[in-house]
């Protein structure tokens, strides 16, 4: 049974990749359905999903997305960290147990999160946030603002962003 799970999931990976070429609209209704039958819990429907994000498999029931997000290529989404019981072993013989953080991650309602971003455990993006390309995101994003960088920083306000562009193309 544990074997004919993994072939459906490395199977569904293949078709979604295949069909987000021609069709990515489908390739993002066919993700997730693959992703509810895994354990992340949707909040709505997300606007589009890439075939290219990476989520991290330790528990797909601490992932939420919220309605209208999008999410691009490349992206890491991590629900836990081992670093630490890494760390205690060059220092100890063993840990006694296990050192580690294990936390959900959180993708608010309209959100906009750009390639090869990484949302590390614990973090908690709000509602019309902009996740600039290549942002490394921990902790609380507030809502509507504009993060970048690695580790985050809020660098301005979503909703005066897209009025600038708003003014700019009438």
């Amino acid at each position: 049974m544990k074997y004919l799970k993994k072939l459906y999931k490395a199977l569904s990976y293949i078709v979604i990749n295949v069909v987000w070429f021609f069709k990515p609209k489908l390739s993002t209704w066919l993700y997730i359905k693959l992703l509810k039958s895994l354990g992340v819990n949707f909040k709505g429907t997300p606007n589009y999903l890439s075939a290219k994000i990476w989520f991290d498999s330790a528990n797909y029931g601490l992932i939420e997305i919220g309605e209208g997000a999008t999410i691009s290529s490349n992206v890491r989404v991590l629900t836990h960290d081992w670093s630490c019981n890494t760390v205690l072993k060059s220092y100890e013989k063993e840990p006694l147990i296990p050192l580690g953080k294990v936390s959900g991650v959180k993708i608010g309602e309209y959100s906009f999160v750009g390639t090869g971003s990484i949302l590390m455990p614990g973090s908690s993006i709000g509602k019309g946030v902009i996740v600039g390309a290549g942002t490394v995101v921990r902790g609380t994003i507030p809502d509507y603002s504009i993060v970048i960088g690695n580790p985050c920083i809020v660098v301005g306000n979503s909703k005066e962003y897209v009025e600038k562009i708003r003014n700019v193309n009438d």
